[in-house]
């Protein structure tokens, strides 16, 4: 008989049980711990146009106005700073969707996409392993940046919080194979599910860094996962990536 496998070796696992119905569109999770971050850069920002600003004595009377000359100094870092992480979200982002290709076109194979029944012949655990393994290593893609502006922000959240779904989809299976004949349906159909809540999140993200890239200067970007028509993923628009692109990015006027 087999043995369930200790359900601890991940932190992201999910739990046995039917997955949540999101069939109708992706539904955002409790992001209090990812509220601080998604804003730590506009604080910086303010509180350090904040330290600019000097007291103008006239008339025996204080005024306090910023130092316009300082101001626009900040601004300039700011926008520099800006346009330097979405370069380098893009490119950990194509390194991460690089390695996500193959795990979904192997997990389709046997979970398909499109709704039909999952493949009775099922891979081993070591295999589910190196899956994971690849995942966790796209994910490692997306840990590099530091809080920035507040899209910036939430197309990096996006995209680390869909790859995380994946790994837990990919846990739900590795428990399927593993369980029994009665519970190995249902914990089938949770894997299927987080895998397609992590490809329609993906798609959003996606779309975001599309925009986000555009506005940086560096045209768009189309970094998409595969998705099953009728899925609810978002699609690319009709731009060929490049596009768009700027000969100066906005900020580096200077370069």
């Amino acid at each position: 008989m087999r043995t369930e496998k200790d359900q601890s070796r991940d932190p992201r696992e999910p739990e046995n049980g039917k997955g949540p119905d999101t069939t109708e569109r992706v539904m955002t999770k409790d992001a209090t711990a990812t509220t601080w971050w998604l804003t730590g850069g506009s604080v910086l920002l303010v509180g350090a146009i904040a330290a600019a600003v000097i007291v103008v004595f006239s008339g025996g009377d204080d005024a306090v106005s910023p130092d316009p000359a300082r101001v626009a100094e900040l601004e300039a870092s700011a926008a520099e700073r800006h346009v330097d992480q979405v370069e380098e979200l893009v490119h950990h982002t194509r390194a991460a969707h690089e390695g996500l290709l193959p795990v979904l076109e192997s997990l389709d194979t046997v979970l398909p996409a499109d709704g039909s029944a999952p493949s009775e012949d099922l891979p081993d655990t070591e295999e589910i392993d190196a899956w994971l393994g690849t995942t966790l290593e796209a994910r490692d893609h997306l840990e590099h940046a530091e809080s920035g502006e507040t899209a910036f922000n939430v197309t990096h959240a996006g995209l680390r919080g869909s790859v995380d779904l994946l790994a837990s989809s990919l846990n739900a299976y590795d428990s399927a194979v593993r369980a029994d004949e009665d519970r190995r349906t249902d914990l089938l159909e949770l894997a299927a599910d987080l895998r397609d809540q992590a490809v329609r999140a993906w798609s959003v993200a996606a779309t975001q860094l599309d925009m986000v890239s555009v506005e940086a200067g560096h045209g768009h970007i189309h970094l998409y996962l595969p998705a099953a028509p009728g899925s609810g993923a978002l699609t690319p628009d009709e731009a060929e990536d490049g596009d768009g692109a700027l000969e100066e990015a906005p900020g580096h006027d200077d370069h």
